[in-house]
């Protein structure tokens, strides 16, 4: 049910829509029967699953890192209860005194399951979501020496193993590997409690040869009315071939385009857009709108 919360209140924020307040009765009610939050603090054993078909009522008990899914869903929308469930669980389970030199469960406890490493990998976005700096930097050590993270030079990926010798990395593994390495402070929470709007109507890249070449930078400085652009080594099997994107929201005759710090006429008009011709490398593009 978070996740749905956290659904509506993005559509709310994005589309101006009304849906959010069938949440919050929820929630309100959840924290009365669930998740009984009072005064920022936890009582009792908060609630991993309820189905009121059965019906069905399961507390966490002992296990404490299942108040992670929950602080994680909840955030952007109730910041001061995510921040209880996120305190409940890290007191009880004693991370802050913890060492993590090896391969640990939630408890600490050496157990071989890779999964222990997703527990501590949403702890460690939880840290640094909240601003516990101290802890974050004590698991993100704890990862990079555990999680097996590897670089591979054929496809130019990078990728977390967590020591399975599988074909393929595991995805919702990898993706809550990513979240925790490069989300900074508040990034989770200011998707709802601080939306921007404008980029919605700002030049914004798009059609991108990814896998084969990937953008590092693509900000826009809205005051000098400047997109800068910066695209990285590329595929290495795929280097120095063209390759093109494209940039919406510009007027192609009120705009100049630098290629590596020279003034480039290696683009065209394409529907409304521009279409940037290039190559798979590294690149850095000035678009400055007149």
């Amino acid at each position: 049910m978070v996740r749905a919360g956290l659904g509506l209140g993005l559509h709310d924020a994005l589309y101006g829509s009304d849906f959010l307040p069938a949440f919050d009765a929820f929630w309100d009610y959840a924290k009365r029967h669930y998740n009984r939050i009072e005064g920022g603090k936890i009582l009792g054993s908060p609630t991993m699953y309820y189905d009121p078909l059965i019906p069905c009522y399961h507390p966490i008990g002992e296990a404490h890192n299942f108040s992670f899914g929950t602080a994680h869903g909840v955030m952007p929308l109730y910041l001061d209860d995510a921040r209880a469930l996120y305190e409940d669980a890290i007191n009880k389970l004693k991370w802050r005194e913890m060492a993590f030199s090896g391969s640990e469960n939630g408890d600490g406890e050496a157990d071989g399951d890779p999964m222990a490493s997703f527990v501590l990998l949403m702890g460690q976005f939880l840290a640094r979501e909240f601003g516990d700096e101290a802890l974050h930097a004590k698991l993100k050590i704890r990862s990079d020496a555990q999680d097996e993270p590897n670089w591979d030079p054929e496809t130019g990926e990078l990728t977390w193993r967590f020591g399975l010798d599988e074909p393929h990395p595991r995805g919702q593994m990898n993706a809550t590997a990513a979240l925790a390495d490069a989300a900074g402070p508040s990034a989770w929470a200011d998707l709802i409690q601080r939306p921007h709007q404008q980029r919605f109507l700002e030049p914004t890249v798009h059609g991108v040869d990814f896998p084969k070449v990937c953008l590092s930078q693509a900000s826009y400085d809205a005051e000098r009315r400047l997109l800068a652009i910066a695209t990285d080594a590329g595929a290495p099997n795929a280097a120095g071939e063209p390759t093109t994107f494209r940039i919406t929201n510009v007027d192609p005759d009120r705009c100049t385009i630098e290629a590596d710090g020279v003034m480039s006429d290696r683009w065209r008009a394409v529907e409304g857009d521009i279409e940037v011709s290039t190559t798979v490398g590294e690149h850095t593009f000035v678009v400055r709108l007149n």
